[in-house]
């Protein structure tokens, strides 16, 4: 606004001048051919009418200025932002439209200008309708497979063939973000990211050498597999599958990771206790040897010592095989049942569907138990059915008791008891739709018991269930897969991202990668004291947001944040009482912003409040920068205002979050795409062009 002002002004002044020069020497050239007599007469004119030459020298000027200003206003500005205006409508913001002011003829140009946007809406839109009806079936089919493959039980993470992500799913996210606070934790996971900052390059390498040697050698089966530690404590098993062109040459990969920490730790436990096992076999077959090689016959004692033995074998056998059957069925999920409830369905399915009557003598309130709610119902029904057909009753009794690491389930009824031989049978048969009763037992992690009585008779049967706290268990179901939006963990034209280009400043502003950041402060003076409150960045990948990978931090300023300052942004001391220095946060905000270049809204501030921590944290940011205040200013002159709410109202951007350090990071990033098309059409196509385009504007003079 100021230079066109600056400019017309000039213009101006530039046509008075001239004219005010003409004038001059018409005059003295006049004056010249007068003789004396007219000299004095003109003269003594002047002498009497000092005062109004004077008053006319004053008011013509201010009178003339007045006139001008009101032509500024009313003619020349109004048609200078017309361009503008019309570019913000076709290239941004379709629902932008002009502001009627101006002349009549300006006005008029102006309504039919945005009758002619509202057509051009209409239009746009209509068109746009029908390419989304025609390109719906063709997204909801994308959209069904990115969620299904976003919500896979193993991790999976895509990448091109220079190892820049282009997929990744919920399971890979949660294996490299869980210990992102932690600090030398931070695993950023996010599109078009390198897959060699999170796993290191020469295993991958050495993966993909292996593949190719097996498509070298045209064998079916062509992944390699190799396993690292993504963290201290947490083993990983990577299986590496190539990804073929239709030349059958290499342009991606896919990484299947699963975390197999825990099963590792299993075999260890399992190996100690087969080593310990085969300790005390070869110490018992020792002794049994010796005994049996003496001379003389064995002793009372001798004999004792076998039989203890023995027993100690017999229970470490049945320890071990208990640890080992228990590994083999850790695969298979188990769910949190509340007894109560799980009481509930035996009943009912044993009352609808085999006429017999179940009585709870006993319950145990709020208690769960581990187990498959289908196969261990079905098992107890069909214990009861068989029951049944063995005593012709219809009618039992079932009594829970709680402890510490199990729930005891016992059945009972009135009448004979049952063969033992009866009660064997049951548990090899098998369950209609299921396996046989004892694999369903096992695999519900529960044992079945008949108490036989005085008369070698069967008048109870128990079953023991696992308590819910007895074995690990995780700690939440999947959410359902959805389809109804797009998911932000792929971007497949990513498969096409050129590779880095080091001469950043000659490379297409699209094709950059971008942190844009913001600061929420205590307040506006970095020198005099004020401190960053909270840090937050989002990132742009392939001219496209990445919403989901973004830094988001509160931080502990360690001084009083004025009631001032929280009227803007909300943040009290309590937020941030709990959180850590801005030091201790910078290394990951390092981390996060490296390789790609800043953007920020009036970017110099918060570079400023970054810069004063330089020495006492050791971090600096070398970063290319752009500032989204000084392209706004550049591109579009003849607005006065340029803060974000103002460019994000012309370009038709819905602040979420306004005054957080997330919500105005994601505004600017958004008004940075709009900006993008708008910065084209001016020739502006990389990021030295733009840099150098930002540094025209007047708002470059502000300083921090």
């Amino acid at each position: 606004m100021k230079k066109t002002k600056r400019s017309f002004w000039k213009l101006i002044f530039l046509a008075l001048a001239c004219t005010f020069l003409f004038v001059l020497i018409i005059l003295l050239l006049i004056w010249q051919r007068l003789d004396g007599q007219q000299s004095l007469l003109i003269k003594d004119i002047a002498y009497a009418n000092a005062y109004y030459l004077l008053a006319l020298i004053t008011i013509v000027p201010v009178a003339l200025w007045v006139i001008f200003e009101i032509c500024f206003t009313r003619f020349y500005l109004p048609l200078k932002r017309i361009p503008a205006e019309i570019s913000l409508i076709y290239r941004t913001n379709l629902a932008h439209r002009l502001a009627l002011e101006g002349s009549g003829d300006i006005i008029e140009l102006s309504e039919a200008i945005n009758d002619f946007a509202r057509r051009y809406e209409y239009l746009n839109d209509h068109i746009s309708e029908e390419i989304d009806k025609a390109g719906r079936a063709m997204e909801k089919d994308r959209n069904l497979l990115a969620s299904i493959m976003a919500e896979l039980p193993l991790g999976i993470i895509i990448c091109n063939s220079k190892g820049r992500i282009l997929l990744f799913n919920t399971q890979a996210k949660g294996q490299f973000g869980r210990n992102r606070e932690k600090e030398g934790s931070e695993y950023f996971l996010g599109l078009g990211r390198s897959i060699y900052h999170l796993i290191d390059r020469l295993l991958i390498n050495q993966a993909l050498n292996e593949v190719h040697e097996r498509l070298a050698h045209r064998k079916r089966r062509v992944a390699s597999y190799f396993v690292t530690h993504i963290e201290e404590h947490v083993l990983i098993l990577v299986e590496t599958i190539p990804v073929l062109d239709q030349e059958q040459q290499l342009s991606g990969f896919v990484l299947s990771i699963r975390d197999i920490s825990e099963t590792v730790a299993r075999y260890e436990t399992i190996r100690k206790s087969l080593i310990s096992f085969a300790a005390e076999i070869s110490a018992c077959c020792a002794r049994i040897s010796a005994l049996l090689n003496g001379q003389q016959p064995c002793a009372v004692e001798d004999r004792l010592a076998v039989e203890h033995c023995l027993r100690e074998l017999q229970a470490g056998y049945s320890s071990v095989s208990s640890e080992i059957l228990d590994a083999a069925f850790e695969t298979i999920p188990l769910g949190k049942l509340e007894v109560d409830h799980f009481l509930f369905l035996v009943q009912k399915t044993a009352g609808l569907e085999k006429n017999i009557r179940i009585n709870v003598a006993a319950s145990s309130p709020n208690s769960r138990i581990l187990g498959d709610t289908y196969s261990f119902v079905a098992a107890f029904v069909f214990i009861v059915e068989h029951l049944a057909g063995l005593t012709s009753l219809d009618e039992f009794t079932l009594s829970v008791h709680s402890a510490e690491k199990e729930v005891t389930f016992i059945f009972s009824w009135e009448g004979p008891g049952i063969e033992r031989a009866e009660i064997d049978k049951i548990v090899d048969r098998k369950i209609a739709a299921l396996t046989r009763l004892g694999y369903v037992l096992k695999q519900n992690k529960a044992s079945f018991i008949p108490l036989i009585g005085p008369d070698q008779r069967c008048t109870q049967l128990r079953i023991s269930a696992r308590a819910e706290l007895a074995l690990p268990h995780p700690g939440h179901r999947r959410s359902p897969v959805t389809t109804t939006s797009r998911p932000e963990y792929y971007d497949f034209n990513l498969f096409h991202l050129e590779d880095e280009n080091p001469d950043l400043l000659n490379s297409r502003l699209s094709a950059l990668t971008y942190s844009v950041i913001d600061t929420e402060t205590t307040g506006l003076d970095p020198d005099g004291g004020d401190e960053i409150i909270a840090l937050g960045a989002v990132r742009i990948v392939n001219n496209r947001i990445a919403y989901d990978d973004c830094f988001d931090q509160l931080v502990n300023p360690g001084r009083d944040i004025p009631f001032a300052s929280f009227k803007i942004h909300g943040i009290d001391p309590a937020m941030v009482a709990d959180k850590p220095a801005i030091t201790a946060v910078l290394p990951a905000f390092k981390r996060y912003v490296s390789d790609t270049v800043i953007l920020g809204h009036d970017v110099a501030f918060d570079l400023k409040m970054l810069k004063l921590k330089e020495v006492q944290s050791g971090i600096a940011f070398p970063n290319p920068v752009l500032d989204t205040l000084l392209l706004s200013a550049m591109l579009h002159p003849v607005h006065k205002q340029h803060d974000l709410g103002s460019i994000a109202r012309r370009l038709g951007v819905t602040i979420v979050g306004r005054h957080t350090a997330i919500g105005d990071a994601i505004a600017t990033a958004e008004v940075f795409i709009r900006l993008i098309p708008i910065l084209q059409s001016k020739g502006i196509e990389t990021l030295g062009e733009a840099i150098q385009a930002s540094k025209r504007t007047y708002f470059r003079r502000l300083r921090y």
